[in-house]
């Protein structure tokens, strides 16, 4: 392993830019056991392998696990993965000039690769020089996962395979808190970001601008470049309005099972109106789950108030089931801002409440210059589970916010006064 660390660290970014979880042996705890007992149970639950060859077949053990058939661990770990039906994604660093070829590691990593790379049971395999080309193949490699491909339907394969627990199911025995009935304090609003969706495991932006970055044949370093916008505006253009929407689509329903987390469960318990600027339902299924009434509106639809709804909610930027409401590209905006009627009910709404901001990087101009028309005399709060000290001492105290530094599900599910808050106020 000692001759892969800047690569392994490479393949972990990739993975945590696209919001997928790296099992690898360095992220692990020990938790008192073997080593292989701890690593082999984490390989079979894997839905994806991916690896890493270099210019060493690497270290053969002598005792334990895989002693006696004169394997690397790396090679054990592939043979793990193959018996499991889990996806390879193979990627050998290219051999320099004059490279050894004749020792036993040699011999052994050359005899590995043509195994794994073998053209009637092997699998299509690419080669990296470093670690920053390494990265950038397998971010491209991964978004597959996100598009209707072979590595997609892999995936699901094994997911149907390897999914045994039911939904969750919430049963609560202690519920969150309830909207406050004191007529003297303003009533609460959350305002949620793209962490809650992030922490239910869907996609990330960085996966939503690669896979329309890579549908419009640009790479990675020329997508970064570029705001979700803009690469939305020249895709409607150049593949249709049709086929961009689709690519939000497929990420918002990707290969892994997504249900509401807790924080979702709690906020439609705790928030007769709820503020959104994410596309997916999630909200919506938890007031499905708890038998909860809803209404959702959105910039340009024609849905009216109902005031026997016990939940409101507003999609600022659209809703994934109204294709025709959702704000992708600058033209998208435009249109959104007409609705006058949806944004004086927003404005109003943030005129008479006190804010609670959650999953939020308030960096975008969007979102600022919305909790900036709000009442500013009311104290909002502002909950991440790190706050920046540059947020907090400029952008927190411009928009009259009290940072709270918690998970989301932590904070929604404890009752906070006013007035003070515990350790990790701002």
């Amino acid at each position: 392993m000692d001759d892969l660390a800047n690569e392994r660290e490479a393949v972990v970014e990739a993975i945590n830019s696209l919001n997928f979880e790296p099992v690898n042996a360095e992220g692990i705890l020990p938790n008192g056991g073997k080593s292989w007992d701890v690593l082999e149970p984490e390989i079979r639950t894997s839905l994806i392998c991916i690896l890493i060859q270099g210019e060493r077949y690497g270290w053969i053990p002598q005792e334990g696990y895989g002693a006696d058939q004169g394997k690397s661990v790396t090679h054990l770990e592939i043979d793990i993965a193959r018996h499991e039906g889990i996806p390879i994604l193979p990627f050998f660093k290219k051999l320099k000039y004059g490279a050894d070829s004749t020792s036993a590691d040699a011999l052994l990593r050359d005899k590995f690769r043509k195994e794994i790379a073998d053209w009637k049971d092997g699998v299509f395999r690419s080669e990296f020089n470093l670690a920053s080309d390494l990265k950038d193949k397998v971010f491209r490699s991964l978004l597959d996962v996100l598009t209707g491909t072979y590595l997609r339907t892999a995936v699901e394969t094994r997911v149907s395979k390897t999914a045994t627990a039911p939904p969750t199911n919430y049963a609560i025995e202690t519920p969150p808190p309830k909207p406050s009935t004191d007529v003297s304090t303003p009533p609460e609003v959350l305002f949620a970001g793209a962490g809650l969706s992030l922490s239910a495991g869907y996609p990330s932006a960085n996966a939503l601008a690669g896979v329309i970055g890579q549908a419009l044949g640009l790479d990675p370093d020329q997508t970064s470049h570029h705001t979700l916008a803009q690469l939305f505006d020249v895709a409607e253009t150049t593949l249709g309005r049709t086929r961009s929407i689709s690519i939000v689509n497929e990420l918002l329903n990707p290969p892994l099972p997504i249900e509401p987390t807790p924080a979702h469960v709690a906020a439609v318990q705790r928030f007769p109106v709820i503020l959104t600027t994410n596309y997916d339902r999630l909200f919506e299924l938890a007031c499905d789950m708890l038998d909860i009434t809803y209404i959702v509106r959105t910039p340009g639809d024609d849905v009216k108030d109902d005031a026997t709804r016990a939940v409101t909610i507003f999609k600022i930027d659209g809703s994934i089931d109204r294709p025709e409401t959702l704000v992708l590209s600058p033209a998208d905006a435009d249109r959104a801002r007409n609705d006058a009627s949806f944004w004086a009910k927003v404005e109003n709404v943030l005129k008479t409440s006190r804010p609670i901001v959650i999953g939020h990087s308030m960096r975008d101009a969007n979102s600022v210059n919305l909790m900036s028309k709000r009442n500013l005399e009311i104290k909002g709060v502002y909950v991440a589970p790190v706050i920046d000290p540059i947020d907090g001492r400029l952008l927190l105290d411009k928009l009259n916010l009290s940072g709270i530094e918690s998970s989301a599900s932590e904070y929604l599910w404890k009752k906070h006064t006013s007035t003070g808050h515990k350790t990790g106020d701002w």
